[in-house]
């Protein structure tokens, strides 16, 4: 099965490459190539697991998007990265898991990510994270493959998002992850539409304490978007996975700053009867000054979530954090906690200069982040960023177990 939809990837990534000089004029491609370090400095919690000191690891990104639009209606789209991650960090991670099978896990309907080469020290892989056509009739639209459905309407926490849930300390991951979807939408209005979305993808389920099995699961629901009195609103409902959902959004302004919001309702459809249901909401607004500081603040609410130490019936400190630093997420699960506050000031300090200072804060727990940065244009397409990943906190909290991470991050636009 994998081997099948190699070829029919890579056939399908020739057919828009591969094109005479007349359709040239139809492909449009970009990209970019980066590299990332990553310096780690772990927390006494992970001593007994061999990672005492610090810790290093460095990742050489590729990434290349390609459209084809053989005529005005019909759009293909490819999305690929390759990445090359190496370092005594992925030495360490392979004495107790195996790096190359995490870094490459892919829960699509289809496996779209494989790996080139592996060994004790680094990893090369290829996902194809975007791989869809889209075809488009008057008010009507029909996108069928892999492809990002985006209804979170907040920067950091998305509960809307039922489709592609992402991580926020997945920062150098811009265009976020994809799923193996159909969406139809037709536009009602200037300003309203309504959506129509499946995905099918592959979900972990733990059949007894030691016995992981992978489950077919679909996620289906309808949306509906509308602008009322000057805001964006919308309303959905359908099931993720194993729930029914329902939920809705809105993103506007008052007084000039921009005020956002959306919560989601889930229901166990097996214990339909016997469950009240979690409902997780997010909200969220900025507002910029005249001197150009814009400010940032947001907060989740997490009906299902701990008012006590967010990981106190975890296994250890490694539970929670490939829970953290997951690539994608289950809007579900956004946090552990009941309750958690989101604040960043980001400031312009010229044309080329940009810093930026955020922060979590888990109030049950007291556990927090603090993530410095700062951002050099270098060049009209080079850029550099520095990035600070600092938590704190005691053992088995939200954010107590992880340390402080520090990146170096060199990218090239093309």
């Amino acid at each position: 099965m994998k081997t099948t939809i190699r070829i029919i990837s890579i056939l399908c990534i020739t057919l828009l490459v591969s094109v005479n000089a007349h359709a040239q004029k139809k492909v449009r491609a970009t990209g970019f190539f980066e590299y990332l370090s990553n310096t780690w400095i772990p927390t006494d919690s992970y001593k007994v697991i061999g990672f005492d000191g610090w810790q290093n690891q460095s990742t050489i990104y590729n990434r290349i998007n390609l459209w084809y639009n053989p005529t005005n209606n019909l759009e293909f789209h490819a999305g690929i990265r390759n990445n090359f991650t190496f370092g005594p960090l992925v030495t360490q991670y392979n004495k107790i898991i195996d790096y190359a099978e995490l870094a490459t896990y892919d829960d699509g309907y289809l496996d779209l990510t494989w790996i080139i080469s592996s060994d004790n020290s680094n990893v090369l892989y290829t996902n194809l994270d975007r791989l869809n056509m889209k075809w488009t009739m008057d008010k009507f639209e029909l996108t069928i493959g892999r492809q990002r459905i985006n209804w979170g309407t907040n920067l950091v926490w998305n509960p809307n998002d039922i489709f592609n849930a992402f991580n926020y300390f997945d920062f150098n991951y811009i265009e976020r992850p994809g799923s193996d979807a159909i969406l139809l939408e037709y536009y009602t209005g200037d300003f309203s539409s309504i959506q129509l979305a499946g995905k099918l993808n592959y979900r972990q389920e733990l059949i007894d304490s030691i016995t992981i099995e992978k489950k077919l699961s679909l996620t289906a629901a309808a949306l509906y978007k509308f602008n009322k009195w000057g805001y964006d609103i919308q309303f959905f409902g359908g099931m993720m996975q194993t729930d029914a959902t329902a939920g809705l959004g809105w993103s506007g302004n008052i007084g000039g700053a921009g005020f956002s919001g959306e919560a989601s309702w889930f229901r166990d459809l097996d214990d339909f009867a016997d469950t009240t249901g979690i409902v997780v909401a997010s909200i969220s607004g900025n507002y910029i000054f005249k001197n150009q500081i814009m400010v940032n603040v947001s907060a989740i609410y997490n009906s299902n979530g701990s008012t006590d130490y967010a990981y106190k019936d975890a296994q250890g400190a490694l539970g929670s954090f490939s829970t953290m630093f997951a690539s994608s997420l289950n809007v579900k699960n956004l946090t552990p906690s009941k309750l958690d506050l989101f604040g960043q000031v980001s400031y312009p300090v010229s044309p080329l200069i940009n810093v930026s200072l955020s922060g979590m804060l888990n109030p049950w727990d007291m556990s927090y982040y603090i993530g410095p940065s700062a951002t050099f244009s270098l060049t009209d397409n080079i850029s550099l960023m520095l990035v600070g990943q600092m938590f704190f906190g005691d053992q088995l909290t939200e954010f107590g177990d992880y340390g402080q991470m520090f990146f170096i991050d060199l990218k090239w636009n093309f």
